[in-house]
């Protein structure tokens, strides 16, 4: 959790016409804090911990995707057409 001078405190009020602000700070401080009119005092945190940057992303297994698409009938064009293909595609054919 942040440091505790780090808390942001909203009033009920901003928490029901402005969800997202109050989300954003929970997300950027760790925490929030959300006032009633009567003087309670909630706070709000995220249940789970903030992950430090983006998730890996994890490319697809190529051979298998080929396989089924073998399995499927699919046949791929042959070699030497792949130059020609290669133009098509960069728009010179």
């Amino acid at each position: 959790m942040s440091d505790i001078s780090q808390v942001l405190s909203f009033t009920l009020r901003d928490l029901n016409r402005q969800p997202a602000r109050v989300l954003e700070a929970v997300r950027t401080y760790g925490i929030a804090e959300v006032r009633t009119r009567r003087g309670e005092v909630f706070t709000v945190v995220p249940k789970t911990s903030p992950k430090s940057g983006r998730a890996a992303i994890v490319a697809p297994d190529f051979q298998v995707l080929w396989r089924k698409q073998r399995e499927l009938g699919h046949v791929p064009p042959p070699a030497k057409d792949s130059d020609w293909i290669n133009r098509v595609i960069g728009g010179e054919a």
